[in-house]
């Protein structure tokens, strides 16, 4: 009878054990995924089309000044330039000043500016537009 009882005790407390035991409330946290670049944008667009010789032109638009619309980071490919910018007002305002003369596209923070000389099919160009609209909004 003794055995029984202990038994009987030791499964109570194995299937307690699988429920979780009590009303406690996971603690795992969902690992935060590092915040998008200028350069994780254009490897997320080159997933749908390639962009030729990408290179890092951080220089050429940060002033080192700390300036609301400088840029944090600018990755020039032959066909577009991603400019990340510390805030979407400051994209905004440069997609609005630099699309005078070119094709820009604002997407969050960001700003794609699409160069004449390396022409890309409209549909990609759309595509990759909509990519990087896609990406801003999960950030």
């Amino acid at each position: 009878m003794r055995t029984r009882t202990i038994l009987g005790t030791l499964a109570a407390l194995a299937l307690l054990t699988a429920c979780g035991g009590g009303d406690e409330e996971p603690t795992a946290e969902k690992p935060s995924s590092p915040p998008l670049t200028a350069q994780g944008m254009v490897d997320q667009l080159t997933d749908l089309y390639p962009l030729a010789n990408p290179r890092d032109n951080t220089g050429s638009c940060d002033t080192g000044k700390d300036h609301p619309a400088d840029c944090r980071q600018l990755i020039t490919t032959d066909p577009v330039s991603v400019y990340e910018l510390k805030t979407e007002k400051a994209a905004a305002h440069w997609a609005k000043t630099m699309g005078r003369s070119n094709e820009t596209v604002q997407a969050g923070r960001f700003m794609l500016l699409w160069w004449d000389k390396h022409p890309t099919d409209k549909d990609a160009k759309a595509e990759m537009n909509a990519k990087a609209q896609a990406l801003a909004e999960s950030e």
